[in-house]
């Protein structure tokens, strides 16, 4: 079954430099918090955030991924719009961190809306997944539907896959049509991902896409995901169609999962929390 975490944060290697940002950047914070202990300059933390933002623009990928990082934990919005910029940065470990910094900022804007859902088309997986969680935090507005819907037909299956994801994460129940589409998909992980989605939204209405998947599917993980999502949002005539393909199915990972189904509808399922 698709289980789904979010990717830890990448650490850089220049370790003197990163000790050194980080441990100016706490500096800054606790003489905020803790003026009794210590003394600073009233300016220590624009004079911080000032430096982390001149970093951005590093000749070394790793000072500029640490500056990126720096400046998502210390969460001064004022910050943002030096960060989108860097979203175009030519190291994906750099746009990765920035995508993480922009979301937990909550950076505002047209320009922030734009530059993420560009880089849902990211050629490397990580890009995509730090853009769908920070697309995921945002309201849906009628120009981020738009957009999605957009690349929800893609030529790329990962870049419909990550559009589904964002759908899933910023509408929840409203996504539930787009993520009907999406469990059709010529692409089977595309397929697999969007019937994981689909229950776990909890929506009755998800029932007969997933039971069409378990029944008719080319491909047994997905039919194996649909028998595993069935058990969280079916009922007693679920069980009747589950026990039927324990009989029938020729996957035997198939027919363990909706064996399991009958014993336990009604359970919770696992998050869905990123893509790959």
């Amino acid at each position: 079954m698709i289980r789904l975490s979010v990717p830890r944060l990448l650490v850089t290697t220049r370790a003197g430099l990163e000790q050194s940002l980080l441990a100016l950047w706490l500096t800054c914070s606790l003489a905020a918090t803790a003026g009794c202990y210590q003394d600073a300059p009233a300016s220590a933390p624009q004079t911080t955030m000032e430096m982390l933002i001149t970093l951005l623009g590093d000749q070394q990928a790793t000072v500029r991924l640490t500056a990126a990082e720096a400046l998502g934990k210390i969460g001064n919005r004022k910050a943002g719009p030096f960060l989108l910029p860097v979203l175009h940065d030519p190291d994906p470990r750099v746009r990765e961190a920035v995508a993480r910094s922009v979301g937990a900022l909550s950076v505002a804007g047209k320009e922030a809306e734009t530059e993420l859902v560009a880089l849902l088309a990211d050629p490397r997986a990580p890009v995509r997944h730090a853009a769908a969680q920070a697309l995921g935090m945002r309201e849906a507005t009628p120009t981020l539907t738009s957009a999605l819907t957009g690349l929800l037909i893609n030529p790329d299956p990962a870049v419909r896959q990550a559009a589904g994801h964002v759908s899933f994460l910023v509408e929840g129940h409203g996504a539930l049509q787009a993520l009907s589409n999406t469990a059709t998909d010529d692409d089977p992980m595309v397929r697999q991902w969007a019937v994981a989605a689909l229950g776990e939204t909890g929506d009755v209405r998800a029932g007969p896409v997933l039971m069409e998947r378990l029944r008719h599917d080319p491909v047994a993980s997905v039919r194996a995901e649909a028998a595993y999502r069935l058990q969280y949002i079916g009922d007693g005539s679920v069980a009747v169609e589950l026990n039927a393909i324990v009989r029938e199915d020729s996957s035997l990972d198939v027919k363990r999962w909706a064996g399991k189904g009958p014993r336990d509808l009604g359970g919770v399922s696992t998050p869905v929390q990123r893509v790959d």
